[in-house]
């Protein structure tokens, strides 16, 4: 059993395919949710970003939506054994056939999906069935989560954040061009000070909802001795356990 403990609560990743990682941890300190109605977290796996999230936005209702039945077991489990367990749903359905309309009550405010979706691309895939679709994203990734989102994301001030490899950069903008939708925000990752960018956190919402220039930044996760940087720690210091 792998246990991971943060400061408000734990997480049992043993029947996910996907382990927890830097990218779900990264994503969901950094995702704005500020002012929406709900939080649908879009192949939530273990419950991470879903728990996160519940806990920097203790007024708003999350959805976690994962296909993979063995995660959302887990899912269900960290849930209920956290405080937010009044409210947080995880939901065991395909994505593709979901929409918040069927199971969310007329939501007056802006929605908010935040996704850490399969992004490798190598031809061999893992032999495990559930680790491979976690990883590869048969059926569901980062373009498919564009197209996904943006039928949902019908009023004013719904956004989309994820997380994608650098190098996935002009397949991802070329898909929100296609979706009509662009980025607010972005963040370019970098492993240790040393190191180029290798992660892109995006914050996107539809074309006619923008009205200034993107915002950019740059965080590096770790110093060149291997200790986190005060960037990072500031970040993730809702979550993380002092050592």
């Amino acid at each position: 059993m792998s246990i991971f403990r943060f400061k408000q609560f734990t997480v049992d990743d043993s029947r996910c395919g996907m382990k927890i990682g830097t990218d779900g941890v990264l994503l969901g300190s950094w995702a704005h949710a500020d002012g929406a109605g709900c939080i649908i977290d879009a192949g939530t796996g273990s419950g991470l970003i879903a728990l996160m999230m519940a806990q920097r936005y203790p007024k708003t209702h999350v959805t976690g939506i994962d296909i993979d039945e063995p995660a959302t077991l887990d899912a269900m489990h960290n849930v209920s054994m956290s405080p937010w367990s009044g409210r947080i749903d995880i939901i065991n359905t395909d994505l593709l056939n979901w929409s918040p309309g069927n199971h969310i009550p007329e939501i007056e405010h802006p929605i908010c999906i935040v996704s850490n979706p399969p992004f490798f691309t190598e031809a061999l895939h893992s032999p495990d069935t559930a680790r491979s679709l976690a990883r590869h994203g048969t059926g569901f990734g980062v373009e498919t989560l564009i197209r996904w989102a943006a039928g949902i994301m019908t009023r004013p001030g719904d956004t989309l954040s994820f997380i994608s490899p650098m190098d996935r950069d002009d397949d991802v903008q070329y898909h929100l061009s296609l979706s009509r939708l662009s980025a607010t925000r972005i963040a370019d990752v970098s492993p240790r000070q040393d190191k180029n960018p290798i992660r892109r956190l995006y914050e996107v919402t539809r074309e006619c909802d923008v009205h200034s220039p993107c915002h950019t930044e740059h965080i590096c996760i770790r110093n060149l001795n291997g200790s986190y940087t005060s960037q990072y720690s500031s970040l993730t210091s809702q979550f993380y356990i002092d050592k």
